[in-house]
């Protein structure tokens, strides 16, 4: 199955946070090959004894590992083995257990005859803020693991050698996802797991997190929704998406919708930003992960039915690449009325942020927050039920059902993850001005649809 491009960040931020952690320790021999051939390699040049080493590979039986970082601890006559995570802290549960990770290196590589004497992980610091040039000795954090790694290691020898024997198995369908909520599940779920329709029991708002009914049900076969056989124990949203889904037809509380309606301020400002974020900080004033406003959408409906929409994106980012933007929002927001947006804490932790860069537009910032109104309560809350929004309250599940003529599909940029890609290349100084001009149109595209997304939804709900 193909990545998308939120997996593709994720992939590349995780190379990227390698490479920004070997600054640390300057000298060392990188082994720029990639997987089994560089094996050969990393012995030959460990019989030159080197102080440290980048990406050295080593294999045991059907185990292989590149190691990020190994530096050679005169002290004690061994090896440090470094893992560098491009997390802000380190990890210690089940899909992504930092402490195992180490583990199941320090054993390839002590089998293969080095000694480990020290093992750790080198993270991102979460209260790092950029200012200037990258301080690369306060952006990471070097957590010493060497003890739990220790008293780890019995238990990841046990699953290596569970693991060899699972792997001369057949193979086998079904997988632990089955137990999982579909937003908790690994993407090639519906070929593990083929028997599972593709609208089932695991659509059902959050219910992953009611595992004494879920379970239940899993265990006995139930998977399509018409088999329930006890829906007496489903409450809430759970509830009102199994009603919607068995009546064929959505829930509506209209008193309710009414009465959030009612108490709206004109003009009406549907508003979104789109923020970049990236595990090394790029631009003043932020950290790790950070979301950086980097463009919005404002569509302004007044009450006499007229439609206005501004927008601006940052096309050409400079140190303080937020200000402009900011001064830009001042003149396009109008002094009253209600600030519309979809999942409100987005936008108000941005606006926060802003404000704290910029404190001569606190005022102005703060007060978007405090006259700012979520669109989406409306559906987290159960106002309005339809089955077909799969337990999601999300505007691209949304949109679809009441708006169907309103689509993403016909765009050069359809989702988040890929707008974060677009604006990234974009500001690339490699990357012609020909692409930028485009990229540049479908971003305003994208962030335009997703207000005026907004705005046909409030219409819609206005007629209900």
């Amino acid at each position: 199955m193909e990545l998308s491009e939120f997996e593709k960040k994720i992939i590349e931020e995780g190379n990227i946070a390698d490479e920004a952690a070997r600054n640390l320790f300057p000298g060392g021999q990188l082994i720029d090959v990639v997987g089994m051939n560089a094996v050969p390699i990393t012995k030959e040049i460990l019989a030159t004894k080197p102080d440290i080493l980048f990406q050295a590979a080593f294999s045991y039986n059907e185990f292989f590992v590149q190691v990020d970082i190994l530096r050679w601890n005169d002290e004690q006559t061994g090896w440090e083995l470094y893992e560098v995570k491009a997390t802000n802290a380190v990890k210690r549960t089940i899909p992504h257990h930092h402490v195992n990770d180490l583990a199941f290196q320090k054993i390839v590589l002590e089998k293969t005859g080095l000694k480990i004497v020290k093992a750790g992980v080198i993270h991102l610091n979460g209260e790092y803020r950029q200012k200037g040039a990258l301080d690369y000795t306060e952006l990471f954090v070097i957590a010493d693991l060497t003890k739990e790694v220790r008293k780890a290691e019995q238990g990841v020898g046990d699953q290596m050698v569970d693991i060899q024997t699972y792997m001369a198995m057949d193979e086998e369908k079904n997988c632990e996802c089955l137990y999982r909520g579909r937003n908790a599940q690994c993407t090639t779920f519906h070929y593990s797991n083929p028997k599972v329709p593709a609208y089932s029991v695991h659509d059902i708002n959050c219910i992953g997190g009611s595992k004494n009914i879920f379970f239940d049900w899993i265990d006995r076969g139930i998977y399509a929704l018409e088999d329930i056989d006890n829906p007496e124990a489903l409450k809430g949203a759970k509830k009102s998406q199994y009603q919607a889904y068995m009546a064929g037809k959505p829930l509506v509380d209209t008193a309710s919708i009414k009465k959030i309606l009612g108490d709206l301020v004109f003009p009406l400002q549907f508003f979104d930003y789109e923020g970049y974020s990236s595990a090394i900080p790029r631009f003043d004033g932020f950290g790790a992960y950070e979301q950086v406003p980097f463009q919005y959408s404002l569509h302004t409906l007044h009450e006499d039915g007229t439609l206005e929409h501004k927008e601006y994106l940052v096309t050409d980012p400079e140190r303080d690449l937020t200000r402009p933007l900011v001064e830009r929002m001042r003149k396009d927001f109008d002094d009253e009325g209600t600030v519309i947006s979809w999942y409100k804490s987005y936008e108000s932790q941005r606006n926060d942020k802003l404000a704290e860069l910029h404190p001569d537009h606190a005022e102005f910032l703060t007060g978007l927050n405090a006259r700012m109104f979520d669109l989406m309560t409306i559906f987290s809350k159960n106002y309005y039920v339809d089955a077909r929004f799969k337990g999601s309250a999300s505007i691209k599940n949304i949109l679809p059902v009441i708006v169907p003529t309103l689509t993403y599909k016909a765009l050069g940029i359809q989702k988040g993850d890929q707008a974060v890609e677009r604006w990234e290349k974009m500001i690339d100084e490699h990357t012609s001005q020909t692409e930028k001009d485009e990229m540049a149109r479908d971003l305003l595209e994208y962030c335009a649809l997703d207000t005026m997304a907004m705005v046909e939804i409030y219409r819609f709900l206005k007629k209900v």
